[in-house]
C-alpha cells in the first residue's frame, strides 16, 4: 500500500514537474513581438521648389526659366493594423515623432519623392526605431535598435546613384515625358523609346540586386521586396494606353529582345502582401477591368474618369478578391464614385458599401469625411462664421432686392485665391451700387477657410461655409463641377448667369452691363 502510494506520488510530481516545464516552455514562446514602430522625423522641410527642366535629383536652380512646382506634402503612407492606409506628414523644421502600433513582421513606409516621381520606399521590422534626417530634401533613414546595411534600408537613393547617376531615370520618363517634349506629337514614339530604354535598366537592376543578395549586403525578404516592387512598375508601365498597344502589335515576335513577361501576384497571399503599396497597385490596376475614360470639358477645365459605379459592381462579384482586397477596392471605387458622380449614385453606392464591407471602422470614417448626410441632399446647408446655420435657399431670400456676384471657392484652390486680389477692386468699384459680393466656401476645412478670409481682406463681405456639398442636390443643379466658379443673381433672386466671368475677366463688364440694363 505505501509502495503503491510512493509510486503514485513520484508519478505526479513528475508530471507537475514536466508539466511546469512545458508552461514555461509555452510562455516563452508566446511572448508577444514588439507591436510598435517609433519613427522620428529631423527637420522636415516644408516646402521646396523643383525646377522640372534641370534634371539632377535634388539639385535647384534658384534663376531658372524653366516651369516649377511646389511640393508640400511630405509625408510617409503605411498600411495601419486595421488594414487602412494612412500617411503621417511630419511637422516642418523640428524634431516629430509618431509611434506606430502593428502586428506584422514588417511595416512598409513610401514617401513620393518629387525628383524622381516614384515612391522612395523604407521595409522596418516591427519593434524598431527609424530617424529620418532629409538630404536635399528627400529621407534619408537609420535604425538605432539594430544593424542594417544602409544599402537595403535607404536602397532607393542607392539605385539612383548607381544606376541612374542621380538623373531622371527612364520609369521616370515614362511617367512624366509629356513635361520634357516640346513637340506633343512626339509623345507616343517618345513614351515607347523611354519604355525600351525601361526594359534595358530593369536587367541591370535585376543583375544589381542579384549581386546585393550574393555579397549579403541586402536580405532575402529585402530583395525579394525590392524584385516584386519593380516588376510591378515595369507592369504599370505597360498598361499605358500607347505602350499598351505598342506591346500588342509586337507580340508576334518571338526573339528574346521583344518577348513581354506577364508579372502578377499569387492573390491567395493577400492578406501578407496588402502591407506592401506596390501589391495595393497591382490590385488597383487589375480591377480597373479596361474601362473606357470618360471626358468631361467644365467650361475650360476638366478630366478623364472611369465609371467607378461599374467598377464597384465589378469587385463585388470578381472571386479573384477576399475580403481583406474587397475592402479595400470598394473604398477605392467609392471614393471615384464620390469625385465623379451624382448625388443619387453616391447615396446608392454607399449602401453597397454598408453591405459588402467589414471595415466598420473605416466606414465611420469616410462617413465623417465626406458628411454623408442624404436625409439633407435637397438642401445647401451653411454655415456662418458665428457658427449660425442656415441654408442657401435662406441666402438669396434673405438678399432679395439686391444683385448678386457669388464666389465658389476654397482655401487650398489656388486660382480661387488668385482671383481674391481682383474680387476686392471689383468690390470697391461697385460700393455705390445694388449689389452683394458673397464668398461661399466649398469641400473645405473649416480652420483653413476661417484663417484665408483674413488674409485674402474679404472678412467684411458675407461668408458661409458649405456643410454638405458632396451630397448636396443644389451644387448639380447649379452645374458646380469645379471651382472658382461664380454665379449672378438679379435683384428678384433669379440666376441670370450660372457661369459668371471671373474677376479680373471680364467680370466687371458683366455686371455693369446687366446693372446698366435694370
Amino acid at each position: 500500500m505505501i509502495k503503491n502510494y510512493l509510486f503514485a506520488l513520484s508519478t505526479l510530481l513528475i508530471l507537475t514537474l514536466f508539466s511546469c516545464k512545458k508552461e514555461n516552455e509555452k510562455m516563452v514562446t508566446e511572448i508577444p513581438k514588439p507591436n510598435k514602430i517609433v519613427l522620428i522625423s529631423v527637420n522636415a522641410p516644408e516646402k521646396y521648389v523643383h525646377v522640372m527642366k534641370q534634371d539632377s535629383v535634388g539639385k535647384k536652380l534658384k534663376d531658372s526659366l524653366g516651369p516649377k512646382a511646389k511640393w508640400n506634402n511630405n509625408g510617409f503612407t503605411y498600411l495601419d493594423y486595421m488594414n487602412n492606409v494612412q500617411t503621417w506628414r511630419p511637422k516642418a523644421n523640428v524634431l516629430d515623432t509618431i509611434t506606430i502600433e502593428t502586428h506584422n513582421d514588417y511595416l512598409e513606409l513610401s514617401t513620393n519623392n518629387f525628383f524622381t516621381a516614384i515612391k522612395e520606399t523604407f521595409l522596418v521590422k516591427n519593434g524598431d526605431t527609424v530617424i529620418f534626417n532629409y538630404e536635399h530634401d528627400i529621407p534619408k533613414a537609420k535604425i538605432t535598435n539594430r544593424e542594417v546595411s544602409d544599402i537595403e534600408l535607404n536602397y532607393n537613393s542607392y539605385r539612383l546613384k548607381n544606376l541612374f547617376n542621380n538623373k531622371y531615370t527612364s520609369h521616370y520618363l515614362i511617367i512624366a515625358n509629356i513635361l520634357f517634349l516640346e513637340n506633343i506629337q512626339d509623345y507616343e514614339q517618345k513614351s515607347i523609346d523611354y519604355y525600351n530604354q525601361a526594359k534595358l535598366d530593369f536587367t541591370k537592376e535585376i543583375k544589381l540586386l542579384d549581386s546585393l543578395k550574393s555579397n549579403k549586403l541586402i536580405s532575402q525578404t529585402n530583395y525579394r521586396y525590392r524584385k516584386d516592387a519593380l516588376n510591378m512598375l515595369m507592369e504599370q508601365h505597360k498598361n499605358i494606353k500607347n505602350i499598351k498597344k505598342w506591346v500588342e502589335q509586337n507580340k508576334s515576335l518571338r526573339d528574346k529582345e521583344t518577348i513581354e513577361h506577364v508579372f502578377g501576384f499569387n492573390l491567395s497571399e493577400t492578406d501578407s502582401l496588402m502591407k506592401f503599396s506596390f501589391f495595393r497597385d497591382y490590385l488597383n490596376n487589375i480591377s480597373q477591368y479596361e474601362l473606357n475614360f470618360i471626358e468631361e470639358n467644365n467650361g475650360g477645365s476638366g478630366g478623364s474618369y472611369i465609371d467607378s459605379r461599374i467598377r464597384f459592381d465589378s469587385i463585388i462579384k470578381d472571386k479573384r478578391f477576399n475580403q481583406t482586397a474587397k475592402n479595400f477596392l470598394l473604398f477605392d471605387a467609392y471614393n471615384g464614385i464620390g469625385q465623379n458622380f451624382k448625388v443619387k449614385d453616391k447615396e446608392e453606392y454607399f449602401k453597397k458599401l454598408q453591405e459588402n464591407t467589414t471595415s466598420i471602422e473605416k466606414l465611420d470614417k469616410l462617413k465623417e469625411d465626406y458628411k454623408l448626410d442624404f436625409s439633407k441632399s435637397n438642401e445647401l446647408v451653411l454655415t456662418t462664421l458665428k457658427n449660425d446655420t442656415l441654408t442657401y435657399r435662406n441666402l438669396l431670400e434673405n438678399n432679395k432686392g439686391k444683385w448678386l456676384y457669388m464666389d465658389f471657392w476654397a482655401s487650398w484652390c489656388a486660382p480661387c485665391r488668385k482671383a481674391m486680389p481682383e474680387s476686392n477692386k471689383l468690390k470697391k468699384e461697385f460700393k455705390e451700387k445694388n449689389i452683394e459680393f458673397i464668398y461661399l466656401s466649398l469641400n473645405d476645412k473649416k480652420e483653413n477657410w476661417k484663417k484665408a478670409i483674413v488674409v485674402e481682406g474679404i472678412s467684411t463681405s458675407q461668408n458661409y461655409f458649405i456643410e454638405n456639398g458632396k451630397v448636396s442636390k443644389v451644387i448639380e443643379d447649379l452645374g458646380i463641377k469645379s471651382i472658382p466658379h461664380y454665379l449672378i443673381y438679379n435683384p428678384k433672386g433669379e440666376l441670370v448667369n450660372g457661369f459668371a466671368n471671373r474677376p479680373g475677366e471680364g467680370a466687371r463688364e458683366e455686371l455693369n452691363n446687366l446693372i446698366s440694363k435694370n
